[in-house]
């Protein structure tokens, strides 16, 4: 099974928060685009299906990082931790809250990285012809491996979309009891 490396254009950057935080679209859907995988030497048209990150989304991303490039050092690349994945009709939205620590977090926050390039495992696909009779390659089951934070990506429409806060929502416990004995032993305990 070989990796593919798939990169789209940004929207411009809506900013919110903080911005340590961002997310934007990793993979649009249903939109055929001419890629390369040799460095443009052959190129051949290439779409996503609807769904086809739909086992990553439902498990979360935890696994996906946000990187600086493809190559390299992987402790020197890392930007930062996925937060979140879903699809929505437009495609695969990702968010990810920056490591503050690296030397380009300040430019992923402004955004100057604002491009996003997707390596993933693709595990099914078809052969289409669409409405202007090019052959089309459609990815219908992919597994995300990390996404990179480009300066120019090659797919229009992906990137980073949306700079915001980092929010923590506290969901109410389905323990009431149990929570109110701990916090009455934790008073106990001090002086």
């Amino acid at each position: 099974m070989s990796e593919l490396i798939i990169d789209r254009a940004a929207a411009p950057l809506e900013a919110t928060g903080d911005g340590w935080t961002v997310e934007g679209l990793a993979v649009p859907y249903d939109v055929p685009q001419e890629v390369s995988d040799d460095g443009g030497a052959t190129t051949y048209w290439e779409a996503f299906a609807h769904g086809a990150y739909s086992r990553d989304a439902a498990k979360g991303g935890r696994w996906v990082n946000l990187m600086v490039g493809h190559s390299g050092d992987e402790g020197d690349r890392f930007l930062g931790r996925c937060t979140g994945i879903r699809e929505e009709r437009a495609g695969l939205i990702c968010a990810f809250r920056l490591d503050r620590s690296h030397p380009q977090a300040e430019q992923a926050r402004e955004g100057e990285l604002r491009g996003w390039s997707v390596s993933t495992r693709v595990y099914r696909s078809r052969a289409n012809v669409d409405f202007a009779g090019r052959r089309v390659t459609v990815r219908e089951l992919c597994g995300l491996s990390h996404v990179a934070a480009t300066a120019q990506p090659q797919y229009a429409g992906a990137g980073v979309t949306v700079a915001r806060d980092h929010e923590l929502i506290v969901a109410p416990s389905g323990t009431p009891r149990r929570d109110e004995l701990a916090a009455y032993l934790e008073r106990l305990k001090r002086p």
